[in-house]
């Protein structure tokens, strides 16, 4: 049975969101289902119009968040913890995907370009699959012995996954019971929830489905990439480029590789990269390096 396919736009995504929305649905018409498009109750009439245009065919519709509600209140209830992370927190419009599901589906962010089509994206659909990053960033996590502990992957991203497996609700409320996580840390995020709670998985590639580098912009006709996410507003140097881009048709099938556990040596790196971004001096070497990293690859 072919299953569906989600991602989640709110408004000030729309531009780059059209583009997610577009690029996938020429490259995986037929793979899928259908294509439920969240939404955190900000997108107006007529962004649910261009989006409906935009679907090229394949099957969608638009999921609004008292929908989703409906039935996370059902599934929360007896969860005070969980209740509590979920209440009054936009971010957590995300988490709200996972929570509310009940049977396999594979997610993406919208502030991602579709590159061509790509037949595995749901592996052989019994094992979960996330995407990954060059380094861990979990700034969420707390009392970090026990995570180094428990044999969490690292460096999991949420920008794309496959869920083979039912929400685990039980070990989600053990988590923030134990006050492992905190909610309020500054850029604190799903993945590392993601990553607790679901560590029976492996990864895709990282050159399969791409993640951009700041400073780098990219021909996008040019990479054998799968897809390419753009967190970060990284998107925004390649607007004009995107409006005229269309995908490859050729498909393509994604390799994947097995998690290695975090470790404290790799949180450790972690806090001081967070305590470096936060400064505005010892951010300028970051930058420069950046920079520099961004003229290298681009002459390549």
């Amino acid at each position: 049975m072919r299953i569906s396919a989600k991602t989640l736009v709110h408004a000030a995504s729309m531009p780059i969101a059209r583009h997610a929305v577009r690029t996938f649905c020429i490259t995986h018409r037929g793979l899928f289902r259908e294509l439920e498009i969240h939404t955190d109750g900000s997108l107006t009439e007529e962004h649910r119009s261009e989006l409906g245009e935009l679907t090229a065919g394949m099957a969608f519709r638009f999921v609004e968040p008292a929908e989703r509600r409906v039935i996370l209140e059902k599934r929360i209830k007896g969860y005070p913890a969980i209740q509590s992370l979920m209440s009054g927190r936009g971010y957590f419009s995300k988490m709200e995907l996972p929570m509310v599901s009940s049977e396999p589906y594979f997610y993406f962010d919208s502030d991602i370009v579709w590159l061509r089509p790509c037949t595995n994206l749901t592996g052989d659909g019994r094992l979960n699959l996330f995407s990954t990053e060059s380094w861990t960033w979990y700034p969420g996590i707390r009392k970090e012995l026990s995570w180094a502990q428990a044999n969490i992957p690292r460096r999991v991203n949420s920008g794309f996954y496959y869920l083979a497996d039912l929400f685990p609700f039980d070990r989600l409320e053990r988590l923030l019971i134990q006050k492992m996580y905190d909610p309020e840390a500054p850029y604190a995020t799903d993945q590392e929830i993601m990553a607790y709670i679901f560590p029976e998985m492996r990864l895709y590639h990282p050159d399969d489905l791409m993640r951009s580098r700041r400073g780098m912009i990219y021909d996008l006709h040019q990479l054998q990439a799968t897809a390419l996410h753009f967190p970060g507003s990284m998107w925004e140097p390649h607007l004009l480029h995107l409006n005229g881009f269309r995908p490859a048709s050729q498909p393509k099938e994604v390799r994947y590789a097995n998690t290695a556990p975090l470790s404290l040596l790799e949180i450790l790196r972690m806090r001081v990269t967070i305590g470096v971004a936060g400064s505005s001096w010892s951010r300028l070497p970051v930058l420069w390096g950046r920079a520099i990293r961004a003229r290298l690859q681009q002459g390549k």
